[in-house]
Formats: C-alpha cells, sequence, structure tokens
C-alpha cells in the first residue's frame, strides 16, 4: 500500500518521435475519447501482447517485491565480471542523489541496475520528486524504465503528480510506461486519461507498441476496482 506523501520492444524512428514530441508542445490535452467501458466485451476485443516492452516492465513490476531481479543479477555476475564492476563501484561510493540520477541517464549496465535503485531509493524523498520532473522530456528508455520502478518500489504516493505531467510529457515511450505505472497505483480518477491515452496510441501508431502500457494499466484498473470477471494478465 503507498502510504508516504510525495510532499515528506519496436520503438519509433527518430523522426516519428520529433514528430510525436512537436505534437505534444503544441497540444496539451488529448481529445476524450468518451467513458471507460471496462467490461469483459472491451478486454476480448483489446488483448494484451505477450511480447512487447511495456508487458516486460509489468512483469517487472508485478514481481518487484519477490527479489527476482536480484537473483537473476547475482547469477549473471558470476559470468560477466569487468564490464559492470567499475560502474557499481562508482554508484557504491556515490553520496550525491544528482549524480545518481545522472547515472539513470547515461544507460548503465543491467546487472547495476538493483544497486542504482536502491541507492536512489534511499534518498527517495529527494529524488522521486526529481525522477518526475525529468521525465516530460525524457528520451532514454533505460530512464523511463528504471523510473517507474523505482517510483513503485519507493511506496510514496505520487500518483497525482504523475497525473499533473501526463500532458507534457514528449516522448511516446515514457508516456506509454507512465500510464502503465498508474494502472499500479494511481487512483480511480486516473482512469479516464489512461483510457485516452489508450486509445491515442492505438490510432497514432497502430504499427508500434506504445499502447500497449495504458492496455496493461487499465487491466490492472480493473482488477483493482473493478469486478474480477476478467484477471489481470499475471493470473492468466
Amino acid at each position: 500500500m503507498y502510504i508516504r506523501s510525495s510532499s515528506d520492444i519496436p520503438k519509433l524512428g527518430e523522426s516519428s518521435k520529433t514528430k510525436f514530441r512537436n505534437e505534444m508542445k503544441m497540444r496539451r490535452k488529448i481529445k476524450d475519447y468518451g467513458s471507460p467501458k471496462l467490461d469483459k466485451d472491451f478486454f476480448d476485443k483489446n488483448p494484451f501482447k505477450e511480447l512487447s516492452a511495456a508487458r516486460l516492465v509489468y512483469s517487472a513490476l508485478f514481481y518487484s517485491e519477490s527479489g527476482m531481479d536480484q537473483i537473476a543479477s547475482e547469477i549473471a555476475k558470476r559470468f560477466v565480471k569487468r564490464r559492470w564492476k567499475e560502474e557499481a563501484n562508482r554508484i557504491s561510493k556515490e553520496t550525491n542523489p544528482e549524480n545518481l540520477l545522472k547515472i539513470m541517464g547515461q544507460r548503465p549496465d543491467n546487472l547495476n541496475h538493483r544497486l542504482l535503485k536502491i541507492k536512489i531509493l534511499s534518498f527517495s524523498t529527494v529524488t522521486i520528486p526529481k525522477i518526475i520532473e525529468k521525465l516530460m522530456d525524457n528520451q532514454e528508455d533505460i530512464f523511463v524504465e528504471l523510473a517507474v520502478s523505482i517510483i513503485y518500489e519507493s511506496k510514496i504516493d505520487c500518483s497525482s503528480q504523475l497525473l499533473d505531467i501526463l500532458d507534457s510529457i514528449e516522448d511516446p515511450y515514457t508516456l506509454s510506461l507512465v500510464c502503465l505505472l498508474l494502472g499500479f497505483i494511481g487512483p480511480k480518477e486516473a482512469i479516464q486519461p489512461v483510457w485516452n491515452y489508450y486509445h491515442f496510441l492505438k490510432g497514432k501508431y497502430p504499427t508500434e507498441n506504445y499502447e500497449q502500457g495504458p492496455l496493461l494499466a487499465l487491466y490492472e484498473f480493473k482488477e483493482r476496482f473493478g469486478s474480477k470477471e476478467k484477471p489481470s494478465p499475471n493470473t492468466m
């Protein structure tokens, strides 16, 4: 349960991403796609894709408390020694939250993700607001993947801040994963904007997978706030 207050696999080409960011700057609000209908008929007609970046992040959030990422990291370290060691030492010794956030944006080695998240979470009251601010103009996939995991694990209720920046996020993948995160931590009021962004991304980029983030969020909203007639992806 989120109890602390925040106050205390395809990608678009660069030209498409630039076009999207320009549209986002010009259009602060997207159209209203009507009242959300999270019923069996909707989910039957809109099944999630088993293989998508959003699906992998969804599973990572779903199993975040199991320690599986730490186990996987330890196993991998037995076979890969030099590539991550220098960066790991840097992260371990770092005491400046700003520098840790810079490492987040420098595509850190996968083996160091767990260590980096632990360090950033130790400064959560300082780092979480800054991470949310950075999400608005973020263009790094690894940054947003780490960001949603860190925010989720922080147990800080920052859903209102995420909703505030939703219409200002410039990068489509970042937007997709923030919608996904809202499915886990957002209130009922978050369903409408996530519903709108699902339809927007699905219609605007039919050959991409960006709509999968908000779609999986809608599955999670259904699990949290609706009846159980359609199970969440990790119970199927």
